[in-house]
């Protein structure tokens, strides 16, 4: 294991990258790394504010943000690890449409969860006065 983190820091190290070639890693983790951890940020910030704020009926509500929230965050980690070998030339550029599709996938899905709950919550009880 320490042998491999030693071959990988020299690789680092050996890797001479020119002005636009940073500029590219900084807007590749920018746009699209940044946009993964944003996402999840945002997602679990809005479920704990569901679940903190309001009643217990939107507790499940709550819980599919921070369902999502997950998601995101795994996805996030699996575009890192799979992006690291951008300049090694050995390898085939590869799109991330896949990312895209499995993206679109799970918001749809939380989209749809989300509509049966608010369509399955009861009416409010009121007083009559």
């Amino acid at each position: 294991m320490a042998s491999q983190n030693l071959t990988d820091d020299r690789q680092l190290q050996s890797l001479s990258l020119n002005d636009s070639e940073l500029v590219e890693i900084r807007a590749r983790q920018r746009t699209f790394e940044g946009a993964y951890w944003r996402t999840c940020l945002s997602s679990f910030g809005f479920a704990l504010i569901i679940l903190r704020i309001f009643e217990k009926e939107f507790f499940s509500i709550g819980l599919i943000f921070v369902a999502f929230g997950g998601a995101m965050l795994c996805i996030s980690a699996l575009r890192r690890r799979n992006n690291l070998d951008i300049f090694d030339k050995s390898k085939p550029f590869v799109t991330s449409g896949g990312y895209v599709v499995l993206t679109g996938g799970i918001a749809t899905l939380t989209y749809l969860a989300l509509l049966i709950m608010i369509l399955r919550l009861e009416e409010p009880k009121t007083k009559n006065g």
